[in-house]
């Protein structure tokens, strides 16, 4: 489905929408205030509304995929829901943090970065305008390693810079305490949860999970074929 027809469909939400933020934010700054029965309610129903922001999701990608939904998570900062795919086996975690929407995403098969053409990084850069956009890295560098590969400014280099510091060890075999698989971080993305209009919320976090989505099935795609190859 198309972002506007979304919009469109969703409209008769949006009153609703903007009880259930006012609710749950004042839960969080007011939180000694509230009684556990009222905090319980504000809870459930703080995870109804992230789904029926998440449902524009799978409608407007339409994966060739099953989902999991089931599963929520809360911690001091505020609550999401994991959404997760289960042909991939990976996490997307919609939530809200303090006053902010989120959204992440683990990277899975960084081993395959390699394989990636620039249709890979160019779905990268589109994320940048979708949100308060963030890369999230695993790895630190070291003090030796800093004065030539620090960079604070630029996700793609921070990505691939990892990348080819755990293929250059691997290679040299100089760390015996690599892990196997190579964990490149997570993305994430915000969005102002009092400044953010439904529709632009809807359009903007639509558009990011496709593209969060899309950047993990490629990585994801080359280790399937590979396997499927192994097994005859």
């Amino acid at each position: 489905m198309d972002i506007a027809k979304l919009i469109a469909s969703s409209a008769k939400h949006f009153p609703e929408w903007d009880k259930m933020i006012d609710e749950h934010l004042d839960a969080r700054y007011n939180i000694l205030d509230k009684e556990e029965k009222e905090l319980e309610r504000i809870f459930y129903q703080s995870n109804e509304f992230l789904m029926s922001i998440a449902n524009n999701f799978f409608s407007f990608a339409n994966f060739k995929d099953s989902w999991d939904n089931s599963k929520c998570y809360m911690n001091v900062y505020g609550q999401n829901i994991l959404l997760r795919s289960e042909k991939m086996d990976t996490v997307f975690q919609w939530g809200l943090e303090n006053d902010q929407f989120y959204l992440e995403s683990y990277i899975i098969c960084g081993e395959n970065l390699r394989y990636m053409t620039d249709d890979f990084y160019a779905l990268l850069m589109e994320l940048k305008y979708l949100g308060d956009f963030e890369f999230l890295e695993m790895r630190s560098l070291t003090k030796e390693e800093r004065p030539f590969f620090e960079n604070k400014t630029s996700s793609v280099f921070q990505l691939i810079r990892n990348f080819m510091l755990y293929q250059t060890e691997k290679m040299n075999g100089s760390n015996y305490q690599q892990p196997e698989n190579l964990e490149l971080g997570q993305f994430i993305l915000k969005w102002d949860a009092q400044l953010t209009d439904w529709p632009s919320l809807i359009e903007k976090a639509s558009r990011a999970f496709k593209i969060l989505y899309n950047i993990n099935y490629r990585l994801w795609k080359i280790s399937d074929i590979a396997n499927k190859k192994s097994k005859g």
